[in-house]
């Protein structure tokens, strides 16, 4: 669905069924990026109860400040997507591509700090999941954004698509292929 879409002409069903899939696709994001937050309380929780000191404070801190950007960028999907605007949905774009930046920052940090404090398994688990976490930017590059795009690419298409007209080149008469016999004149 992404990458064969210019390949050839859409017939007008064809353009409404992949409309309709992306724009599911679109609303799906939306839900999981307004449910991680259940994740992202969960792992400010963690943090709380497992770890103290000034660098505990900042990841705590960063946590929480992702929670209403999050909760902005799952309603921008949302709106974007069952209205069709357009331009919440590239600023929606941009907003995945921080978020997910930002993350990867977090990750980074939180499990390097729990890698260094780890004295229990709790630790060892915690730095896991921020290294888990850290790879927020691929993933949100490799699926969100695509999907995104293909769908910002298909509703800037116009409605209708000509069908391609087909073209008759007749072709010269040619021999018949297979052995030539060759004849020598004296």
């Amino acid at each position: 669905m992404y990458i064969t879409a210019s390949i050839r002409s859409l017939t007008p069903e064809e353009l409404r069924i992949r409309r309709k899939a992306l724009r599911d696709a679109i609303v799906c994001i939306g839900w999981l990026k307004v449910l991680s937050i259940i994740c992202y309380l969960s792992l400010y929780m963690l943090v709380v109860e497992h770890s103290k000191g000034t660098w505990s404070t900042a990841i705590q801190m960063m946590i929480l400040v992702i929670i209403p950007v999050q909760i902005l960028n799952g309603l921008l999907l949302f709106w974007g997507a069952t209205e069709a605007k357009l331009s919440a949905l590239e600023f929606a774009v941009w907003l995945c591509v921080l978020i997910a930046a930002y993350n990867t920052v977090l990750g980074v940090i939180g499990c390097i700090y729990f890698i260094r404090i780890g004295s229990m398994f709790i630790h060892f688990l915690m730095a896991f999941i921020f290294s888990l976490l850290s790879l927020s930017l691929f993933t949100v590059l490799c699926h969100d954004v695509i999907v995104i795009y293909t769908f910002i690419t298909l509703a800037k298409s116009p409605q209708t698509f000509t069908q391609p007209q087909e073209i008759i080149i007749s072709v010269p008469d040619l021999p018949p292929p297979g052995p030539k016999s060759i004849t020598h004149k004296p």
